[in-house]
C-alpha cells in the first residue's frame, strides 16, 4: 500500500464531484465543522471486489466473475476480506477495505424473523465493496491523505488534481422533486398501531418498541444534489452517500452503532429527543425538561442495558463500562439523550463476531430484541430496508466505523423512501410519539418540498 500526503483540501464534497459518476462511489462524511470529535471523510469508489447479499444467497464479484455462496453474509465477507488485513497505517482510519451497508432485514434473517410484506425494489440486504484505495481529509490535522495500492489512470488523474489544488467541476447536477410527501400511515392507522404495542407491553411481551412510519415522494435527477441540499440544514456526524447501482443511499445519521479501534469497541445508543426552538430561553427549557424526564431516562437505560449484554457475547468478561449515561448532544433539529458504552472484545472473538452479535442495534428494535422485532415486523407495514441497518467501513487494520441508518433516504425507481420513528413505551402519550416522528424527518421535508435543483 503507498501512502501520500497532500495539503489539506478542505471541501470534500468538491473531491467528489469529481468521482461521484465511478463505480460504487462512496462518500463519508464526519461534518467536521459542527462535530470536532469526528474528524475524518473518507472517500473512494471503483472497488476491487463487491459482496452482494440476498435473502438466500451471497454473491462475491471480482474481476468480472461472479461466485455464489449460501451462507452467513457476514462471513463470506470476512473471508474475502480475511487475507488482506495488514497493521499498516495503524494511524489511519481507513487504509482500504469494505465501505457499504448492512440493512436492517439481515438482523430479521439472523434472528430468523419473518419479514413483512413483498420486497418490491430488491435491494441487497448487504452490499459492500472492496476498495483497495482511498482518499482521506483529516480535518483535525489539516491534512488530504491518498492511500493506494496501484497507480492507475484514476489514481494519476486524483494526484494530478491534489497537486493542482483543484477538484471543481464544471458539471452541475439537475433534480426535480415531483410529489408531496406521503406516509404508509393516517395518524388513525398509527394511532391503532400504536395501541396494539400499549397492549403488547401490558401483557408482559416487552418494555419497549421502537415503531416508525414510512414516507415517500417521487423525483428525478442527480441524488447527489439531493444530498448535498439537505446535508446544509442537516448536518450529522455519521453522514454518507453511496452511488450503487440497485439502490442510492443518502443518510444523516447522529447516532454510532459500533467504532472498533485496537479491539476496544464503543456503542453510541440514542434515545430521547426533543426539537430545537429558535428561541434561546424555550431551547434551555427543552433541554432542561429532557435531562430531568424519568421517562427518557428509563428508556435509555432499557437500551443501554441491552447493548450491554449484546456486546457481551463477544466481549471480556468485565470490560464492558457505561463512559457517559444520559449526555444530552444536539443536532441540527432535535435535542438527543445519549450515552456511552465501552467493552474489549475478546480473543476467542473478532469483530465480525461482535458485529453479527449487536446486529441490528438495540436502539431502534426496543426490548427484549427479538420479541420487539417480531412485533415490529407484525405492525409495520413495509420492510425497514436500509433503514435502522448500519453504514460504514471495516478497515484492513482492524478498525471499524459503523452508524445507524436513522435519517436516512433511499433512492429507488425514482422514489425516495425515508422514515421517521421512536420508542414506545408504557406511559407513551401517542400524540407526542407521532409528532417525534415528524420532528426527526422535518429538515428533510422541508428541504425537499421548498425547492428543487
Amino acid at each position: 500500500m503507498n501512502k501520500i500526503d497532500f495539503e489539506y483540501y478542505e471541501n470534500t464534497s468538491e473531491i467528489f464531484d469529481f468521482l461521484k459518476d465511478n463505480d460504487w462511489s462512496v462518500f463519508l462524511c464526519s461534518n467536521y465543522e459542527t462535530f470536532s470529535t469526528e474528524r475524518y471523510d473518507i472517500i473512494s469508489c471503483c472497488p476491487i471486489k463487491k459482496v452482494i447479499a440476498y435473502q438466500n444467497a451471497t454473491i462475491v464479484e471480482f474481476n468480472g466473475s461472479k461466485k455464489v455462496y449460501r451462507g452467513d453474509p457476514i462471513d463470506v465477507l470476512q473471508k474475502v476480506m480475511k487475507a488482506s488485513f495488514s497493521d499498516d497505517y495503524a494511524d489511519l482510519p481507513f487504509s482500504g477495505g469494505a465501505i457499504g451497508y448492512f440493512s436492517y432485514d439481515l438482523g430479521n434473517k439472523y434472528e430468523s424473523v419473518k419479514p413483512v410484506g413483498i420486497d418490491k425494489d430488491n435491494i441487497p440486504i448487504m452490499a459492500f465493496g472492496i476498495y483497495d484505495w482511498s482518499i482521506i481529509i483529516d480535518h483535525e490535522r489539516k491534512k488530504s491523505i491518498l492511500v493506494y495500492t496501484t497507480e492507475n489512470k484514476l489514481i494519476k488523474k486524483i494526484i494530478k488534481r491534489f497537486k493542482e489544488k483543484n477538484f471543481a467541476s464544471q458539471r452541475e447536477g439537475r433534480y426535480s422533486i415531483n410529489s408531496q410527501h406521503t406516509s404508509n400511515l393516517s395518524y388513525e392507522e398509527y394511532v391503532e398501531k400504536f395501541n396494539s404495542i400499549k397492549s403488547y407491553i401490558e401483557k408482559g411481551d416487552c418494555y419497549q418498541i421502537n415503531f416508525a412510519q414510512r414516507f415517500s415522494l417521487e423525483y428525478d435527477g442527480d441524488t447527489w444534489e439531493i444530498f448535498k441540499k439537505i446535508l446544509m440544514k442537516y448536518k450529522a456526524p455519521y453522514s454518507s452517500y453511496m452511488n450503487f447501482p440497485f439502490v442510492k443511499v443518502l443518510s444523516y445519521s447522529p447516532e454510532r452503532f459500533l467504532q472498533i479501534k485496537n479491539n476496544i469497541v464503543e456503542t453510541k445508543p440514542i434515545k430521547g429527543t426533543r426539537p430545537i426552538h429558535l428561541d434561546n430561553e424555550k431551547n434551555l427549557l427543552l433541554k432542561k425538561e429532557l435531562i430531568d424526564s424519568n421517562k427518557d431516562k428509563a428508556e435509555n437505560l432499557m437500551i443501554v442495558d441491552l447493548l450491554r449484554n449484546d456486546l457481551g457475547r463477544n466481549c471480556i468478561f468485565g470490560s464492558i463500562k457505561v463512559k457517559k449515561l444520559f449526555e444530552i448532544e444536539t443536532f441540527s433539529n432535535v435535542h438527543h439523550l445519549v450515552s456511552t458504552i465501552q467493552g474489549k472484545i475478546s480473543e476467542k472473538s473478532n469483530i465480525f463476531k461482535l458485529i453479527r452479535g449487536c446486529f441490528p442495534g438495540g436502539s431502534i428494535t426496543g426490548a427484549p430484541k427479538i420479541r420487539s422485532m417480531q412485533i415490529i415486523n407484525e405492525l409495520e407495514p413495509d420492510r425497514r430496508s436500509i433503514y435502522c441497518g448500519s453504514i460504514g467501513y471495516i478497515s484492513f487494520n482492524r478498525k471499524v466505523d459503523l452508524n445507524i441508518a436513522i435519517r436516512t433516504i433511499i433512492a429507488t425507481k425514482n422514489s425516495l423512501h425515508f422514515w421517521g420513528g421512536g420508542g414506545i413505551v408504557y406511559d407513551s402519550d401517542v400524540k407526542a410519539e407521532f409528532q417525534e416522528t415528524l420532528d426527526k424527518i422535518a429538515p428533510i421535508i422541508g428541504v425537499l418540498e421548498s425547492s428543487d435543483s
